[in-house]
C-alpha cells in the first residue's frame, strides 16, 4: 500500500503574546497536524501543550529586550520566557 504526501497544507498565521503583552509573536502552522505535550518538570508543571514550527515560520513582533532563558543540565535546551510577568 502506498501512502501519499499531501502537498496542500493548509497553512495559517496565528499571533500571540505573554500575559503582560510585552513579548508578542506570529507564527505560520498547520494546527490540524495537531500538538503535543513536552514531558520536562516546567511543561509538565504548567500543563504546557505545544506544536514545533521552523524558525522562519516564527516571527519576534515585540519584546525582544523582555526575553529571559533558562537552561538546565546539559544546557541542550533553552527556554524563554518573559521577565515582566514569568510566561515562557
Amino acid at each position: 500500500m502506498e501512502t501519499k504526501h499531501d502537498e496542500s497544507k493548509e497553512m495559517s498565521k496565528y499571533t500571540g503574546s505573554c500575559h503582560c503583552g510585552a513579548v508578542r509573536f506570529q507564527v505560520e502552522a498547520d494546527l490540524r497536524e495537531g500538538a503535543s505535550r513536552c514531558n520536562c518538570t516546567i511543561c509538565t508543571k504548567t500543563a504546557m501543550t505545544g506544536r514545533i514550527v521552523k524558525p522562519n515560520a516564527f516571527t519576534l513582533v515585540a519584546g525582544e529586550e523582555s526575553l529571559g532563558t533558562y537552561e538546565w543540565a546539559a544546557k541542550i535546551s533553552k527556554r524563554f520566557f518573559c521577565r515582566q510577568c514569568g510566561i515562557h
